[in-house]
């Protein structure tokens, strides 16, 4: 399993568990997890492409001992090896530190929604989305298709939408909270356009 295998290649098939969250000063911090964009794909050689208890019981197992993992990075599109040292004492809880959700990486790199022409004062605007340098990698619930985005923002008509951002000015993610309204007064419901698609998605030198 090793570094430079993509989604369409990677052993095992393209499940693994997705990094939500990683908590700061947690041994998945020091260990350079990347929330979003990591996925977990195996641990000391065990795969896992499957809901079972491979990933705590190793964990557990290796309690203050040195671990390695498989990481795939989906902006990369590609996979490197980490070593970290799941431990208790780090002040906060869990082993590692991070929330993670079990789910495909098969395209991830490709579901991203290029955030554009931002006009001012509309609701994109008032939620601080940023044209043409931000990109919008995910929600609450899970898209995997072009037309996603479109769908969630017309059910979410004068209510919070939680949208996690990618800036290239920063190099990081977000969490941005957005309020779709069809009568602000401009065109949308958002006030932006999204780009989607082979030439909108995050540059690799990001």
């Amino acid at each position: 399993m090793g570094a430079g295998s993509s989604s369409e290649s990677y052993p095992g098939g393209s499940y693994g568990y997705h990094v939500i969250s990683v908590t700061e000063g947690s041994p998945g911090h020091k260990a350079g997890l990347e929330p979003f964009f990591d996925y977990l794909v195996a641990i000391d050689g065990h795969r896992l492409n499957k809901v079972d208890s491979t990933l705590k019981d190793v964990l557990e197992s290796n309690e203050n001992r040195a671990v390695n993992l498989s990481v795939y990075n989906s902006k990369k599109d590609g996979c490197r090896d980490v070593a970290f040292t799941p431990t208790r004492t780090w002040g906060g809880q869990g082993l590692l530190g991070i929330n993670i959700r079990f789910t495909s990486f098969q395209g991830a790199n490709e579901n991203v929604w290029h955030i554009m022409e931002v006009v001012p004062g509309s609701p994109a605007a008032c939620a601080g989305l940023q044209s043409d340098v931000d990109y919008v990698i995910g929600s609450d619930q899970h898209m995997t298709d072009g037309d996603d985005i479109c769908s969630l923002v017309e059910n979410h008509d004068g209510k919070p939408l939680k949208l996690y951002v990618y800036s290239t000015v920063t190099d990081a993610c977000r969490e941005v909270t957005v309020t779709p309204n069809s009568n602000w007064g401009g065109e949308g419901m958002l006030g932006c356009d999204i780009g989607y698609g082979y030439l909108h998605r995050i540059p690799r030198s990001a």
